[in-house]
């Protein structure tokens, strides 16, 4: 992989706090913190565009600059957002060292037509759409694929089965990624035939006439 050239303007900011952070917003900049390993943590700000910007176009290793001086390499590392309107309200961006291994997530690409599904009727499930992988900040990939075409009702591809050069998975060898489940058959009400339920209503009427007569 080859070093990004998206870079992302970061501001320091002084003042911090609730009351803060809620102007910042209202100006379409988005308040949040730098740091990396071995520094202290610098609070900054973002124009809210520029990190949605960013955000769309890559999902690893961007250049940043804080007032302007000298680029370095960093990645989002977490970006918080309402769960209604989709509206950025704080992020943090990590500072990296090249030469130091780091933890990220990545999208999680499930891609082909499983066999379990097309000629068994069965459901796909992905468990998870993103994935924690462990690698050198020019290793970091854009997402992982897993390939689920030869899976069968009751297969499942795990962290286990994914092997990508030079990049760690992050977690359980046996934790499933995704599995083929078994079509869910759903009982069908049984109609009662018109003579029994005519002999039903029958006795009815009976035991009604028999209670008359007592």
């Amino acid at each position: 992989m080859t070093p990004t050239d998206i870079s992302l303007s970061l501001v320091s900011r002084a003042e911090t706090g609730k009351e803060n952070a809620k102007k910042l917003r209202r100006e379409g900049k988005i308040p949040g913190v730098f740091y990396a390993h071995g520094e202290k943590s610098v609070p900054i700000v973002v124009e809210d565009r520029e990190l949605a910007k960013v955000i769309a176009q890559v999902g690893g290793l961007i250049d940043v600059q804080i007032d302007g001086k000298k680029k370095r390499k960093a990645i989002i590392k977490d970006v918080q957002s309402d769960p209604i309107t989709n509206k950025f309200f704080h992020v943090d961006i990590m500072g990296v060292h090249l030469k130091e291994k780091v933890t990220v997530t990545v999208p999680l690409h499930v891609v082909g037509d499983p066999v379990g599904v097309k000629d068994q009727g069965g459901i796909l499930h992905q468990y998870s759409h993103e994935i924690d992988v462990s690698c050198l900040p020019l290793d970091i990939p854009d997402h992982v694929e897993v390939d689920v075409s030869e899976l069968n009702i009751g297969d499942s591809i795990t962290i286990g089965d994914i092997k990508i050069e030079n990049v760690t998975i992050v977690g359980e060898e046996e934790q499933p990624l995704a599995t083929i489940l078994a079509p869910t058959v759903s009982k069908e009400p049984v109609e009662e035939e018109e003579g029994e339920e005519e002999a039903v209503e029958g006795e009815a009427e009976a035991d009604g006439e028999e209670k008359t007569e007592e």
